[in-house]
């Protein structure tokens, strides 16, 4: 528990504020009450009064130093109102301090899973080398927001895929209108690896087939992906690719 407290002490610096003004409080009400007291007990001469428990004497007494003993009171309810106050202000800064902690460890471990599955994926596709994977590059922009706890798809990554869709697109029409041979596949894999690259993965200039292979296989592991990790419909599929 202390161990708590000087955390929060470190980390939150203007609860010195909130003692500081704990203590000035009950500082001034003490100086007025004990003022107050001290100069009515010698003015009224109620320090050199006999000593007496009656029912008078006592109602005397509290009558003689109401003011002083209302001071004191109202000091302690104030005490009591900014403690109180200021008890609240810490849970909520312990809450939110323990809410960060728990969302950071709920990013790592989502991450962690998300990399072990790329790893046994690309495992299983012996045309894609996991060096042109970048996992973090393409994790961030699928949940950009999972540091804070939130593991929503992201507006960015739904365009990336829309961009690829639009590449696969206008290779299919060029595919289909072109004459016997004229296909482009040079520029075709231009657009292929600039689509890709804002996902994390980098492929290269290719022989033809060779290229349709590893295209092939980049493709089915972000659809696999995206059935897996992606859960919402706002995430397009990947088109057929009509060129191959």
């Amino acid at each position: 528990m202390n161990n708590r407290l000087l955390r929060l002490w470190r980390e939150y610096p203007y609860l010195n504020i909130l003692v500081a003004g704990l203590f000035a409080v009950t500082a001034l009400g003490l100086v007025f009450s004990i003022s107050i007291f001290a100069w009515t007990g010698f003015s009224d001469r109620q320090f050199s009064a006999s000593l007496c428990f009656s029912n008078g004497c006592v109602k005397n007494f509290f009558d003689s130093f109401d003011q002083s003993l209302m001071i004191l009171g109202k000091t302690f309810e104030l005490l009591v109102s900014i403690a109180t106050i200021g008890g609240i202000v810490v849970a909520l800064m312990s809450y939110l301090s323990s809410t960060s902690a728990t969302a950071l460890s709920n990013h790592i471990a989502h991450f962690t899973i998300f990399q072990t599955y790329m790893a046994t994926e690309i495992a299983r596709r012996n045309r894609i080398s996991p060096v042109s994977i970048d996992n973090l590059v393409w994790y961030n922009l699928i949940f950009s927001n999972s540091r804070t706890g939130k593991t929503y798809v992201s507006e960015k990554y739904c365009i990336a895929v829309s961009e690829l869709n639009e590449a696969v697109s206008f290779s299919n029409l060029q595919a289909k209108t072109a004459a016997k041979g004229s296909f482009r596949y040079m520029a075709h894999q231009q657009r292929i690896i600039n689509a890709l690259l804002s996902l994390g993965i980098t492929l290269t200039h290719q022989p033809r087939n060779e290229f349709y292979e590893v295209e092939d296989q980049v493709f089915s592991l972000i659809s696999t992906l995206n059935k897996n990790f992606c859960y919402s419909d706002r995430v397009p599929e990947l088109l057929k690719r009509a060129y191959v």
